[in-house]
């Protein structure tokens, strides 16, 4: 039995599960949903089409950002009151917000995943702190999906009480088309995931062999071929990832802060994968440490068995020698 190769196991093993939970997370209501490679808060979508009062003509309406509006309220009162009422402003405000994307028929927040998007409201409201999400359903789980929030907003705004389109809410067309700029590099991930675990899972039974099979230097170097396969396939997974969530977050924003749209990155996501990269990055240096000692472990014995052999020979012609005289 060899010991040494149940530290590359357990490496392996927990590698293999993380990359799972990257593949998987969010691909049922409830399951990991805080694992999202990003979210979008749609909160305050459409806050441009609220009428409000102006100070300077009475009771003439007109369309100006609800988000400036509540900031000023809450600064102007906060700035002169003190005590509990700086939370009820902020109640109203999560309030209105709950109201707003009840009345277009959206969710207050759309998440994307790996293999689906999922959307839900926020508890007890969208600017309470640390609002929890809540999901209301997810999309069927699709290998290689595409996240298209356009089509989904556009097919919730039609069923919505106003029966509103993308254009009546000034949604720009720059969001998507960038987003699907992105299609081949979530078509990348999927595969490469993939890759990923396949050579994980056989890691995992190789480690196994070479945990009862003591010294076999071949078996050690077909570890580290298969630990490597899957950490580099994690490695740039994970980069692609990084980049896809950085690239897709700073779009959203640029488009559609405007409009009461923001984009976040997931930043667990993130963490789970490249654990899974640091674990298979220390399963392939522990086979190659088991291979370097193995080599010098059979010079060694070959030396000494050398050094052995050569020493029987001398004696042996020593006693030729005593014997011919």
């Amino acid at each position: 039995m060899r010991p040494s190769a149940l530290f590359p196991l357990a490496c392996a093993i927990v590698a293999f599960v993380l990359s799972m939970l990257c593949l998987f997370a969010g691909h049922k209501p409830g399951f990991m949903e805080e694992y999202h490679i990003l979210t979008l808060n749609t909160s305050t979508l459409g806050h441009n089409l609220i009428p409000t009062t102006t100070s300077s003509s009475g009771s003439t309406p007109t369309a100006t950002s609800i988000g400036s509006l509540f900031s000023s309220v809450a600064d102007n009162i906060t700035s002169t009151i003190e005590g509990d009422i700086g939370d009820d402003i902020n109640n109203i405000i999560g309030d209105v917000a709950d109201k707003l994307s009840a009345e277009l028929g959206i969710k207050q927040w759309y998440s994307m995943h790996l293999m689906d998007m999922c959307e839900g409201t926020y508890t007890p409201n969208a600017t309470a702190k640390g609002a929890h999400l809540n999901v209301t359903s997810c999309t069927n789980e699709t290998a290689m999906y595409h996240f298209n929030i356009t089509q989904q907003l556009e097919k919730e705004l039609e069923l919505g009480k106003l029966h509103l389109n993308l254009s009546d809410i000034d949604w720009p067309s720059n969001i998507q088309q960038d987003l699907n700029d992105l299609d081949i590099a979530i078509d990348a991930l999927f595969v490469l995931y993939c890759i990923g675990i396949g050579a994980a899972g056989c890691a995992i039974i190789a480690a196994l062999i070479a945990f009862f099979l003591r010294g076999s230097r071949l078996i050690s170097l077909g570890n580290w071929g298969l630990a490597s396969i899957s950490f580099l396939a994690l490695l740039i997974a994970s980069i692609i990832i990084t980049v896809v969530q950085i690239k897709a977050v700073d779009l959203i924003n640029k488009y559609g802060n405007d409009i009461g749209v923001y984009a976040y990155k997931g930043g667990k996501y993130l963490a789970l994968t490249w654990a899974a990269v640091a674990l298979m990055f220390l399963a392939k240096m522990a086979w190659v440490v088991e291979f370097c000692v193995g080599r010098a472990r059979r010079s060694r014995e070959y030396t000494e068995k050398r050094a052995s052999g050569g020493g029987w020979i001398s004696r042996r012609k020593r006693s030729d020698e005593a014997a011919l005289r």
